[in-house]
């Protein structure tokens, strides 16, 4: 699994197709999920999704200031998540499966506003029971810090930072 793709989406709108989103103020990245599955019955359950997000300026309701949010958990029927809901399991016979989600964080446009937003991520896919998987679960981390003063998005004090990818046995 990895974050990767990394876009910066200054004040100007740009229309996000993968997403189906006009957007500004931000960042658009990919989340890709790799994941094999074994040609047998042994697994009961499917892989499961956790979206978790940190953020000091919350936007969206459920999602208190820096408190660990399982985002899929709240929102999951978000179009951000079509890709996983709408994948198409190998089973069972098995085979590969690549999933990618793109996420499109970014700020409103609020004039006269002065703030910096920092949003952090931790993005986990845990094997279903009962699966010989290689690994339990993997998780992916980032944080982005966006910047905004007068209403107007600070390029050179916003950032996305990859971090680390972990896996467990």
């Amino acid at each position: 699994m990895s974050i990767g793709n990394v876009r910066f989406v200054g004040g100007t709108p740009q229309f996000i197709p993968q997403a189906n989103y006009l957007m500004a103020n931000g960042h658009v990245f990919d989340f890709t999920i790799q994941m094999s599955f074994c040609s047998s019955s042994g697994g009961s359950a499917d892989c499961i999704l956790e979206w978790w997000e940190k953020i000091n300026i919350p936007a969206v309701p459920g999602h208190a200031p820096n408190t660990w949010t399982d985002m899929y958990a709240h929102y999951s029927t978000s179009p951000t998540f079509d890709p996983w809901r709408n994948r198409t399991i190998p089973c069972p016979s098995g085979g590969n499966l690549t999933v990618v989600i793109v996420d499109i964080p970014s700020l409103g446009t609020a004039p006269g506003i002065t703030q910096t937003r920092t949003l952090e991520f931790r993005l986990t896919v845990r094997s279903g029971a009962g699966c010989t998987c290689n690994h339990t679960s993997a998780t992916a981390t980032a944080t982005q810090v966006l910047t905004m003063v007068n209403g107007q998005l600070v390029a050179s004090s916003s950032s996305f930072t990859i971090g680390a990818v972990t896996t467990t046995p």
